[in-house]
C-alpha cells in the first residue's frame, strides 16, 4: 500500500485511523458478505432517481515539499456507495451528500454513533468529491442496515470543504511517514537483491533448478518440482525468487509449508542472504493458539488484557519494529508486542503488509477462513506474489479438508438440547435442520435401501443435492449471528438475565458450533462437478452428511491464481502427473524431476519379499516373522533405527514379539547396558512434550548398543524430522502404507475410475507410496550420512509399485528373512 502510486480510500483509513479495542466476538454469518451486498443494492435501488449509486472517485494529491522523500503526488481512489441531493430529516440545509452504507449484525438501537473508521472513509469520499466539483460545503450520511431485521438507521453530518481539507492533509501527513519508510526500504532491498549471489558453490543440478524456478516466475506459470533430499529445495527456490524480486518481477514472496521445521529452514536461508548483503524483511506467521498470551485465545477486552486499546497502540509498535528489525520472527514479534502491550498474532498479520517474504502455513493462502484477507480477499485484484509451497504432497489432503464439510444429526441434537431453554428460537431452527436430515435418511431408505450385510465402505448414499438442508443451515446460522450480536453488548450489571452464567459456560461450544455451520454453508456455495455429496447412516435415526471435495484442484488453483506464479516442491512427488493434476496444474505448467546429489552407494536398500502386511494374512506367523526380521536387520550394527507400521494394532503385535528377546529393554527410562536394544514406541495422541522426548532419545549416538523406535507409517515421525549423521542409521518400513478402507477412499476410487483413471492408485497406492518414500527419506539427510532402508512387503515386487520407485532405488536388493542379515552385514562391512 505504501509503496504504490495509487492507494484506495479503504486501505488508507483502515490502517491509519483505526482505534479502540480488538474484539472478535462477532464475525461474518454463513452468508454475510453476499447478504451485505444484497442489502447495499436494496438501499441504493430504493433511494430514488436523484441517487447516484457506486460513484468512482479519484483525487491526485500533492505532498508538501517539507515531507522530504515522500512522493511528490499520489492518486487516492475509491467507490462511494452513493451521492445524492438531500437534507437531514431532523433539520438542516439541503445539499450534496456522500452516502456510506454499512451492514451490521448488531442491534441498531445500540449503534449510537458511526464507527470512527466508517465515518473517516465517508469523509475521504466527501473531500474528494467536494474538491473535484468545487463545492464549498458537503454532507455525509452514514447508513447502517441490520442484516437481521433489514431496518436502517441514519447519521447526518455537514462539513465545510476547507475543514475537510485540513483534516485530510493530516491524514496524508501520517501516510507520508509510512510511505517514506517503505519507499526507502524498497530502494535498498532492490539494489541489494540485484547484487545478491548464490551463497555456496552450486551442487550438481542446483544451478539448473534455480534457473528453472526463475523462468517459471518470469513466465507466470506453475512449477511442480520433485527434488530429493540434498538438492537444497529451500535455497534453490528462495534464491531465484529473491532475484526475481530484485528485477521487479514480484514484490512479495510467500513461503508456505505444513511443518514448523521447514519454516525454520526458510528463516535460516534468508539469514544466509542477509550475510551476503541482502536487505530482505521476512515475517514468520505463527498460529494464534501458539503465540497467544492467554492459555486459550479469546480476542476481546473482557477476556484479554491486551485487547483493550490494542488499535490505539499498534501502529507505534509496528513503526518501532520495522525501523529496527529485518527478521520478524516469532521471538522478535513477541518481544515488541509485550513492549507495546498489543496482541502478537494481530501484530504479525500487520507486519506481513510490510514484509518481502512471508513464512507460514498453507492456511494463509488456501484456507477460505484463514487466508490473509489483507492480500487475498475475494474481489481483490491479482497480485504479483510468488508462492513457494514446500512439502507440497501434503497439500492434497489438506486441500480436501479445507474445502469439504460435514454435519451429523446427533451432534446437532446434542447441541440443541443444551441451548433450547437459553435460545428457544435457535432451538426451533436446529430442530428444523434435524428433521430435514431425518427426512433425507427416510427418503434414501425407501429408494436405495442398504443391505444388512453391506461392507463398511459401501454403507453410504450418493446424493444429487443438499439444497433444502443448506437453507436450514443458513437460517440457523443467521439466528446464531443475531445472538452473538446481541450478547456482544450484554451488560450483566444493567441487564438481569437469569441465564447469564449458563450462556457464559457454553459460549465456546456455541462459537464452535456456529463456525461449523458457517463452514458448511460456505462449502455448499463451492459445489461443482469436483464434489461428491454423500450421507452415512448410523443407528436407528442418525445421519452424517458430507460435502466431499474429492478433487480439490479447482479450489487450489483459484488460490494460486491470486499471485503471479507458484513453485510446488517436495522430495516425494511421485508420480508427478498425479500431483500436478490434483493440485491445480495444467498442461501449460511445468514439472521437473531432480536427481539426488547424494552418493547412492551410501544407502543400502533392501526388499524383503517373504513377508506381508496384507490384512487377510495377518496372524502369529507373519507377526513373528516380521519381528525376527527387524531384529536381524538391526542386529548387524549398533545404532538408532526407526521401524514403521501400518497401524497401532499392527505395531503392538510386532512389539509384543520383539520384547521377550534377549537384550531387549522396553522401559524408556531404564539404563541401556552394552549390547542391548531399547524399544521406544509411538503412542496414540502423543502430546508435544512426549514427541520431543521421543526424538530427544535419538540425539544420543551409540556405538555399542541400539535404540529402535516403533512408529506409525504416515505419522508424526515419518516426515519432517532431521536425524543427521549417526542419529539415525536405518529405517524399516512394514507394508505399503495404503490408507484404511472407508467410504471416503471408496468414493475417491469410484470418482477417478469414472474419469478413466486408475481409481485404486489414486485412492490407495499413490498416497500409500508417498508415506513409504517419506519414511525412507529420514535416513540420508546429508552427504556424510550412511544408512539402510528395508521394505518389508511382497507387494513391492509388483510392477505397479516398482514404477513408483525413485531413480535412486534402481539398485534395490531383493532378499528374504533368512538372508537379509547377511545382506545388511555385507553393506555395513563395506563402510566400516
Amino acid at each position: 500500500m505504501f509503496t504504490e502510486d495509487v492507494v484506495s480510500v479503504r486501505e488508507l483509513v483502515e490502517f491509519l485511523l483505526r482505534s479502540g479495542d480488538l474484539d472478535n466476538r462477532t464475525g461474518g454469518s454463513v452468508g454475510d458478505m453476499l447478504e451485505g451486498s444484497r442489502l447495499h443494492r436494496m438501499i441504493q435501488e430504493s433511494a430514488g432517481e436523484d441517487y447516484a449509486p457506486e460513484v468512482w472517485l479519484t483525487l491526485r494529491y500533492s505532498f508538501p515539499e517539507a515531507e522530504g522523500e515522500a512522493p511528490s503526488d499520489i492518486t487516492i481512489e475509491g467507490r462511494a456507495d452513493g451521492i445524492f441531493t438531500g437534507s437531514d430529516p431532523k433539520g438542516g440545509e439541503t445539499g450534496i451528500y456522500i452516502d456510506e452504507i454499512k451492514t451490521t449484525a448488531r442491534r441498531l438501537d445500540r449503534v449510537r454513533r458511526p464507527e470512527p473508521v466508517h465515518l473517516a472513509q465517508a469523509k475521504c469520499y466527501a473531500v474528494m468529491h467536494a474538491l473535484g466539483e468545487g463545492l464549498p460545503r458537503i454532507g455525509v450520511r452514514m447508513t447502517y442496515c441490520s442484516r437481521i431485521t433489514q431496518k436502517i438507521r441514519y447519521f447526518y453530518f455537514q462539513y465545510d470543504t476547507e475543514e475537510l481539507r485540513t483534516w485530510f492533509d493530516g491524514v496524508m501527513a501520517e501516510y507520508a511517514r509510512w510511505a517514506d519508510l517503505c519507499r526507502r526500504w524498497k530502494a535498498e532491498r532492490t539494489a541489494s537483491l540485484q547484487q545478491l549471489v548464490f551463497p555456496f558453490s552450486y551442487r550438481p543440478g542446483q544451478k539448473e533448478l534455480a534457473g528453472a524456478v526463475y523462468r517459471t516466475i518470469a513466465r507466470e506459470k506453475l512449477l511442480f518440482l520433485e527434488a530429493p533430499t540434498g538438492t537444497g529445495k529451500t535455497l534453490t527456490t528462495l534464491f531465484p525468487a529473491a532475484k526475481a524480486m530484485g528485477e521487479g518481477l514480484t514484490s512479495r514472496i510467500f513461503y508456505l509449508t505444513a511443518k514448523t521445521i521447514t519454516r525454520t529452514a526458510a528463516e535460516e536461508t534468508i539469514g544466509l542472504f542477509r550475510e551476503k548483503g541482502a536487505k530482505l524483511r521476512s515475517c514468520t506467521l505463527t498460529a494464534k493458539e501458539k503465540i497467544c498470551v492467554l492459555d486459550k485465545p479469546s480476542c476481546n477486552p473482557e477476556d484479554c488484557y491486551r485487547a483493550a486499546g490494542h488499535f490505539d497502540r499498534i501502529n507505534d509498535a509496528l513503526f518501532d519494529m520495522l525501523t529496527h528489525e529485518e527478521a520478524l520472527t516469532r521471538e522478535n514479534i513477541e518481544a515488541y508486542a509485550a513492549k507495546y502491550f498489543v496482541c502478537p498474532f494481530e501484530m504479525s498479520l500487520d507486519l506481513a503488509l510490510f514484509s518481502d517474504v512471508i513464512i507460514g502455513d498453507y492456511n494463509y493462502l488456501f484456507d477460505p477462513h484463514a487466508r490473509l484477507q489483507r492480500f487475498f480477499a475475494d474481489g481483490t485484484p491479482r497480485t504479483d506474489a510468488v508462492f513457494l509451497i514446500d512439502e507440497a504432497h501434503n497439500l492434497l489432503d489438506r486441500g480436501r479438508a479445507m474445502y469439504s464439510a460435514d454435519l451429523t444429526r446427533s451432534e446437532i441434537g446434542t447441541f440443541r438440547k443444551k441451548i433450547r431453554t437459553l435460545y428457544p428460537e435457535l432451538a426451533k431452527r436446529l430442530l428444523s435442520l434435524q428433521r430435514e436430515l431425518l427426512k433425507l435418511r427416510r427418503g434414501q431408505e425407501k429408494t436405495a435401501p442398504l443391505t444388512a450385510n453391506a461392507k463398511r465402505e459401501e454403507n453410504y448414499w450418493i446424493l444429487e443435492d443438499v439444497d433444502r438442508i443448506s437453507e436450514r443451515v443458513q437460517e440457523a446460522g443467521r439466528e446464531m449471528e443475531d445472538i452473538l450480536a446481541r450478547e456482544r453488548d450484554l451488560d450483566s450489571k444493567s441487564q438481569r438475565d437469569p441465564h447469564l452464567a449458563e450462556k457464559k459456560a457454553i459460549r465456546q461450544e456455541f462459537l464452535d458450533f456456529y463456525f461449523r455451520l458457517s463452514h458448511f454453508g460456505m462449502v455448499a456455495g463451492f459445489l461443482d462437478e469436483r464434489y461428491i455429496l454423500y450421507a452415512e447412516p448410523a443407528g436407528k435415526d442418525d445421519l452424517s452428511l458430507h460435502l466431499f471435495n474429492v478433487d480439490p484442484s479447482g479450489n487450489l488453483r483459484r488460490c494460486m491464481d491470486r499471485g503471479r506464479s507458484a513453485i510446488l516442491f517436495s522430495a516425494t512427488f511421485l508420480p508427478i502427473q498425479y500431483y500436478k493434476e490434483l493440485l491445480g496444474g495444467t498442461k501449460e505448467d511445468y514439472e521437473i524431476y531432480a536427481h539426488s546429489v547424494f552418493d547412492a552407494d551410501r544407502e543400502g536398500r533392501f526388499l524383503v519379499r517373504d513377508v506381508t502386511s496384507r490384512y487377510a494374512r495377518r496372524g502369529e506367523q507373519q507377526y513373528r516373522k516380521i519381528a525376527d526380521c527387524i531384529l536381524a536387520i538391526t542386529g548387524q550394527r549398533h545404532g538408532n533405527y526407526l521401524a514403521f507400521f501400518p497401524s497401532y494394532a499392527f505395531l503392538q503385535e510386532v512389539a509384543d514379539r520383539i520384547a521377550p528377546n534377549p537384550g531387549v529393554i522396553t522401559d524408556p527410562g531404564a539404563d541401556l547396558p552394552e549390547g542391548s536394544t531399547r524399544i521406544l514406541t509411538q503412542t496414540p495422541g502423543m502430546g508435544e512434550k512426549e514427541r520431543e522426548q521421543f526424538l530427544e532419545n535419538f540425539q544420543t549416538v551409540y556405538q555399542d548398543r541400539s535404540q529402535l523406535g516403533l512408529c506409525i507409517l504416515g505419522g508424526i515421525f515419518s516426515e519432517g524430522i532431521d536425524l543427521t549423521s549417526d542419529r539415525l542409521i536405518g529405517a524399516i518400513i512394514v507394508g505399503t502404507g495404503i490408507p484404511q478402507v472407508c467410504a471416503e477412499r471408496r468414493i475417491v476410487k469410484d470418482y477417478f475410475d469414472g474419469r478413466g483413471e486408475d481409481g485404486y492408485a489414486y485412492a490407495y497406492r499413490y498416497p500409500g507410496m508417498n508415506k513409504v518414500l517419506q519414511a525412507a527419506g529420514r535416513v540420508i539427510r546429508t552427504r556424510e550420512d550412511v544408512g539402510i532402508v528395508a521394505l518389508l512387503d511382497d507387494r513391492f515386487l509388483t510392477p505397479a509399485y516398482r514404477k513408483l520407485f525413485p531413480a535412486e532405488w534402481a539398485d534395490l536388493e531383493e532378499t528374504n528373512t533368512k538372508e537379509v542379515s547377511l545382506r545388511v552385514c555385507r553393506f555395513w562391512d563395506s563402510w566400516l
